[in-house]
């Protein structure tokens, strides 16, 4: 038994020592024989992650038809855990050389001239104090002062003279974007196909260099409504302290809705960014890239604009306004200036159509030289007319007199007053109208636009009564667009004691803003909005852009925007239905007969509306106009402004020729619609 437990402890220990044998044997291969090359794998590799951008979602038209999408293009970006900060003067230079040799430009915002002597861009100060500030000058520093110290703080001294503002303000904008472990840097955007092979072709010379392929904006039609696009840019650093640091998926370079439909819809444009991990070795070469997580695409947003009509409406308000500009100078007379027009769909309060004249091209925009020179247009292309223009209403205000005056019972459809040219109730102020109409009513003196019926009625009722009318009906307030738009305001004692110096508030001011002069100022949309709400019989629906939000590939619903009444007239539903049958007898009388009937007396559709005549700051007179249509089943309504052009009637015609548009184009968009592209 001894001599049997010891035979089996004696072949133990020779296995134990057969196993550490071979484990020692291979710790030597390891640490000894292949040590070297073990070690060098272990130290020289690097695994590197980075964002994948994602594609920003698109904003398409009521009928999915494109006007802002996305294209592929070609980025240049710099990657700091793969580019060696000694060699960055270096890589940077190499790469200036291949852009300027294909064209291409490169991310220089710094707001100093790119030649000696050097200035400032006078049209940045902000941008210049944060430069100085960011480089520790003084702001007193003088240009000179300043690009010393970009030459001194980047180690420029080395770099080759022709080269070093370019690197200048390449460090400057890598800094000013906090470039670094996690923050790639983008040196250049959408650059050609020649461009990317040679940097492929010298990647081993320039380390940290890469190229990415990703979604960036682009414009079917660059001169389509881009006041209400907007437009997009990297987040600066304001921004990102105030609005965006600590938000979940935005980096400080990342590209943001700066204005318009973009910035006000960036939570559902912006997509979710995705990961990608580079293995890289010591030498440079890339071992393997890997997409560890998608990035998720944007939403898709869907305006109620009708984009064929928006483009209608855009040349139609030019040619009104260059052609009454044209008769203006063969009359030696000032010219009309800007305007806007503005379609709304009755039965949702949707805008169809926004135009503003004069307007811009966003890729003249996007670029400094187009953005300096729009800005310093005298002739104000980059504001929003259309929903940022205040003027003064004129005699389309009298529709929303005569209604209060209707629905209050002050005046009833057959009640007539005596106009003979001068409103005599006061001895001391007589006033006077355009002509002497003789015995009018309501409805008549809606044709004529007579003053003096609506002097007297004006102040039988009241400002604060016809003004809450005016309200209610949309003037005055906000119409609910998604994004900016001028609330405007109405006549009040309050407002004209404020606001006018050593004058007080009259009795005849009443009168005055009963016709719409005073100190009312309306947007060409809240004329809009006021037709709609004529056409709704007191009903004020929220005007508004978005039709819905559907998901990138348009084939999900995830919000849809309904009809919202806002507002309503305080009067039982038979005071109402007749109230609007007078007022609606006379804005057509108006369109058939009275200041309309030039262009709209005609007209294969009865057309109600209301032109305006007021006088502007300027001493001049805008034109206005409201109109709604047809009056059997109303589909549109209309405001427009143009500036200094005289008589409002002049206007008629666009209302015309957005109609003609509308039904012109309505069965191709019934084709549209009836193929499901419609929100549903």
């Amino acid at each position: 038994m001894k001599d049997h437990l010891k035979h089996r402890a004696v072949a133990l220990l020779l296995a134990l020592t057969f196993v550490f044998g071979i484990f020692s044997l291979k710790l030597f291969q390891l640490q000894v024989v292949d040590g070297e090359e073990y070690y060098d794998k272990a130290t020289s590799t690097t695994l590197i992650t980075l964002p994948v951008t994602a594609a920003r979602g698109e904003i398409v038209d009521r009928y999915g038809r494109p006007i802002a999408t996305n294209r592929q293009a070609y980025n240049v970006r710099l990657v700091k855990a793969m580019l060696p900060d000694e060699t960055l003067n270096e890589t940077l230079v190499a790469l200036i050389q291949i852009f300027t040799a294909n064209g291409e430009s490169w991310n220089d915002a710094a707001p100093l001239s790119t030649t000696a002597p050097y200035t400032f861009d006078t049209e940045r100060e902000s941008a210049v104090a944060k430069m100085k500030e960011k480089l520790g000058l003084a702001q007193y520093a003088t240009p000179q002062n300043v690009y010393d110290q970009m030459v001194k703080r980047y180690e420029l001294e080395t770099v080759p003279a022709e080269y070093q503002r370019a690197l200048a303000g390449l460090r400057y904008q890598m800094e000013y974007e906090e470039y670094g472990l996690v923050t790639p840097f983008v040196i250049a955007s959408d650059v050609s196909i020649r461009t990317v092979s040679q940097i492929k072709e010298h990647n081993l010379d320039l380390p940290g260099v890469d190229i990415v392929e990703e979604a960036i904006r682009s414009y079917p039609d660059p001169t389509l409504m881009p006041h209400i696009l907007g437009s997009i840019g990297k987040i600066d650093a304001e921004e990102w302290k105030t609005l965006y640091k600590g938000q979940t998926g935005y980096k400080m370079n990342d590209l943001v809705g700066k204005s318009g439909i973009e910035k006000a819809y960036e939570k559902q444009l912006k997509g979710i960014d995705g990961k990608m991990t580079i293995e890289r070795t010591k030498s440079g070469q890339i071992l393997s890239t890997n997409v560890v997580e998608e990035a998720q695409p944007g939403d898709t947003v869907v305006l109620t604009i009708d984009k064929n009509l928006q483009a209608a409406a855009q040349k139609i308000l030019e040619n009104q306004i260059v052609e009454l500009q044209k008769r203006a100078e063969a009359n030696r007379e000032p010219g009309p200036g800007g305007g806007a027009l503005v379609v709304i769909d009755v039965k949702t309060g949707g805008v169809l159509a926004a135009a503003t004249y004069p307007s811009y091209d966003i890729t003249t925009y996007k670029t400094a030289a187009g953005y300096a020179q729009y800005a310093s247009d005298e002739t104000l292309p980059l504001f929003n007319r259309a929903f940022k223009g205040l003027y003064r209403p004129g005699s389309t205000f009298k529709v929303a007199v005569a209604t209060d005056g209707l629905m209050t019972g002050t005046v009833d459809a057959n009640y007539t007053l005596r106009c003979g040219g001068v409103y005599t109730f006061w001895s001391d102020y007589q006033p006077k109208c355009t002509h002497v109409h003789g015995n009018e009513n309501a409805a008549t003196a809606l044709r004529d636009s007579c003053n003096i019926y609506f002097y007297d009625l004006g102040r039988r009722l009241g400002v604060e009564s016809f003004n809450s009318v005016a309200e209610t009906l949309g003037f005055g307030a906000k119409t609910g667009l998604e994004i900016s738009e001028a609330a405007g305001n109405l006549s009040t004692e309050e407002y004209f004691n404020a606001n006018h110096k050593n004058e007080r508030w009259q009795k005849g001011n009443v009168i005055q803003a009963a016709i719409g002069q005073m100190d009312t100022q309306v947007t060409p949309v809240q004329l809009a909005t006021y037709a709609c709400s004529l056409a709704n019989k007191g009903d004020r629906l929220r005007t508004h852009l978005v039709d819905g939000i559907r998901t990138y590939n348009f084939d999900e619903l995830l919000q849809k925007t309904e009809p919202e009444i806002v507002a309503k007239l305080d009067a039982d539903q038979a005071t109402l239905d007749a109230t609007f049958a007078t007022v609606e007898e006379g804005m057509l009388m108006a369109s058939r007969t009275g200041t309309a009937t030039q262009f709209l007396g005609n007209y294969v559709y009865n057309i109600a509306s209301k032109t305006g005549t007021s006088q502007n700051a300027k001493g001049f007179y805008d034109a206005t106009i409201v109109a709604y249509g047809p009056t059997e089943e109303p589909e549109l309504a209309i405001g427009a402004v143009v500036e200094s052009a005289g008589n409002g009637y002049q206007l008629a015609r666009m209302v015309r020729d957005i109609f003609d548009e509308y039904y012109a184009g309505k069965n191709q968009n019934t084709e549209i619609a009836s193929a499901g592209m419609l929100l549903g």
